[in-house]
């Protein structure tokens, strides 16, 4: 695992860019983040056709190829309008998407995470889920 990077999929919400950022950057301790955005990226994971995943998946895997990311961090968050669901919903359809990508994605560490709201101009990331997906063979 590249111990330099890693690839967030976020909400384009920009109130969420920086906990995100900062949580990944602690939990997984890799110095930079590639960032691909999409509005409820969760449920586009979960429930999306084939070309749109495959969009998305192309994007993940120029991280994956031009700075070496093994890792990728999908996260959801409250208070969402791309996807106003609830947060048990939200949770639902993290491990959907994380369930999806771990066919796709063999042998990249696989986290969901969900920032929830703490007050005013304040979230808080937890994790929900994690996979790493065995390597793909011969």
């Amino acid at each position: 695992m590249s111990d330099r990077f890693a690839t967030l999929l976020s909400c384009i919400d920009g109130r969420i860019q920086r906990p995100l950022d900062e949580w990944a950057r602690r939990h997984l301790d890799v110095e930079y983040l590639d960032t691909i955005t999409e509005p409820g990226p969760e449920a586009v994971l979960a429930t999306t056709g084939e070309a749109r995943l495959d969009a998305l998946l192309a994007k993940v895997r120029v991280s994956q190829r031009a700075h070496g990311s093994a890792t990728l961090v999908v996260a959801a968050h409250s208070d969402c309008a791309g996807n106003p669901v609830s947060l048990t919903e939200h949770h639902r359809q993290l491990r959907a998407g994380l369930s999806r990508l771990a066919g796709r994605l063999p042998g990249t560490h696989l986290l969901a995470v969900h920032a929830g709201r703490c007050g005013h101009r304040c979230w808080t990331p937890e994790l929900v889920a994690e996979v790493t997906p065995p390597e793909s063979g011969p």
